[in-house]
C-alpha cells in the first residue's frame, strides 16, 4: 500500500476558503529522515496544529507548498520529535533547509525573517567554543568574570534582534519566547507591537500568559485541578482545600536539578507542618516516570503526587497557572486564596511559620 498523501494544502485552502487575502510559502529541503517518513509542520503557539505534512521522497527530501492568511512561527516534527533547534517562520516566498557548517544540523533561509533568525542563532552559536572553554578552567574569579561578560553578550543577541524586528513576526516570537514580569507590564509591552500582529498567535500566546497570572495571582482563588497520581486514579486539587488545611500547589520535575535540590526543603517543610495541617499537591511535568513513581512512593516525600495524563492534561494546568519555569509553587490559604507563590527553601518555612503558629 503506498503512503496516504495529504490534499496539499494549496488544494485544500481554494476548496475551503477560495484563497482570498493569503500568501504562499514552500519549505523544503534534507531533514535528516528516512524514506517514507512522514514530516509534519505544526503551529507552535496554536498547541500543535496542523499546517501541512510530507513524506520523505526517495532522495531523502520533502517539499511542503501551501498558503497562509497571515505568518505563523511552526516547527516540523517526527513522531513525538521536534527536529532540529529553531523554528520555521512560514512567510511569503521559498524557504529551504541548507547544510550548516556548526553546530545545528542544519539552517532555515531563504525568506528576510528566516535568514534573519538564521543570522542570530549563528551569532549565537559563535560564541559558544568560548563560553565551553572557560568552563574547562579552574574557577577563579577572573574565570567568573570573563564568563559573565560573554553570557551577557550571548543573552543581549535575542534582545538586539527583537528591537530591530518590532513590526513582524520574529520580533513576536522572540519577545514570546522572553515575556515576563506582572500582567500590566505585558501588555505594555504588548501594545508596542503593531495591531495586526497581535492578533498573530505567537503574541496572543503573550496576551493569554497574562491572564493567566492575573488569574493565579496573590488574592485570587485557586483553580481546581483534577490530575492522575501513581496509581492512575484522578485526584482533585479541591479535595485538599478546606478548613484547617493549608495547600502547597507546587510544579516541578525529575528532570528539573533546581526541584529536585528543592526536594530537602519540602521534606523538612511537610515534616514540620503536616501535623498542622499543611498539605502538598505535587504536579510533575513529563516526569521520568520510572523515577517519579519511586520517588512518590518514599515516606519522606508522601504527600499527593499527580502526573500529566496522556491527554497533556498536566500541561493544561501549567498553562492555566501561568507557569514557565519551574519549580513554581503556591500557597492556598483554607478558604481557597492564594496567599503567596514561588516560595523556596528559607522562605517557604517563614511563611508556614507565620500562617500556621
Amino acid at each position: 500500500m503506498k503512503p496516504f498523501a495529504p490534499l496539499a494544502a494549496s488544494a485544500l485552502c481554494a476548496l475551503l476558503t477560495g484563497c482570498g487575502d493569503t500568501f504562499r510559502y514552500t519549505l523544503a529541503g534534507a531533514p535528516g529522515l528516512a524514506p517514507g517518513d512522514t514530516l509534519r509542520l505544526c503551529s507552535t503557539f496554536e498547541e500543535g496544529r496542523l499546517i501541512a505534512a510530507a513524506v520523505i521522497g526517495s532522495d531523502s527530501t520533502f517539499r511542503i507548498e501551501g498558503r497562509l492568511a497571515q505568518p505563523l512561527v511552526a516547527e516540523m516534527r517526527h513522531g513525538d520529535r521536534r527536529l532540529g533547534p529553531d523554528p520555521v517562520l512560514l512567510e511569503a516566498g521559498d524557504i529551504r533547509l541548507v547544510a550548516s557548517g556548526d553546530l545545528r544540523p542544519w539552517r532555515i533561509v531563504g525568506t528576510p525573517l528566516n535568514d534573519a533568525l538564521d543570522a542570530m542563532s549563528a551569532r549565537q552559536i559563535a560564541l559558544m567554543p568560548e563560553l565551553l572553554a572557560l568552563e574547562q578552567l579552574p574557577a577563579s574569579p577572573e574565570r567568573d568574570r570573563m564568563a559573565d561578560s560573554l553570557g551577557s553578550l550571548y543573552r543581549q543577541i535575542p534582545g538586539q534582534t527583537m528591537e530591530a524586528h518590532h513590526d513582524d513576526l520574529l520580533g513576536a516570537l522572540l519577545y514570546a519566547r522572553r515575556a515576563a514580569g506582572d500582567p500590566a507590564t505585558l501588555r505594555r509591552e504588548l501594545d508596542r507591537f503593531p495591531e495586526a500582529l497581535r492578533r498573530n498567535p505567537a503574541l496572543e500566546s503573550v496576551r493569554r500568559y497574562a491572564e493567566q497570572l492575573e488569574r493565579s495571582s496573590v488574592g485570587s482563588r485557586y483553580t481546581d485541578l483534577v490530575l492522575p497520581d501513581p496509581a492512575g486514579k484522578p485526584t482533585a486539587l479541591s479535595s485538599l482545600v478546606g478548613p484547617g488545611r493549608w495547600v502547597l500547589l507546587d510544579f516541578w520535575s525529575t528532570w528539573c536539578r533546581p526541584c529536585m535540590e528543592e526536594l530537602p526543603a519540602l521534606r523538612a517543610a511537610y515534616a514540620a507542618y503536616h501535623p498542622r495541617g499543611l498539605e502538598i499537591y505535587a504536579v510533575a511535568l513529563r516526569p521520568d516516570a520510572e523515577q517519579w513513581r519511586a520517588l512518590a512512593s518514599r515516606d519522606d516525600t508522601a504527600w499527593v503526587h499527580v502526573v500529566n495524563s496522556p491527554d497533556e492534561a498536566a500541561a493544561d494546568a501549567a498553562e492555566r497557572y501561568g507557569i514557565r519555569a519551574i519549580p513554581s509553587n503556591f500557597l492556598i490559604s483554607p478558604d481557597g486564596v492564594i496567599v503567596a507563590r514561588n516560595l523556596h527553601g528559607e522562605a517557604l518555612m517563614q511563611k508556614l511559620a507565620e500562617a500556621m503558629p
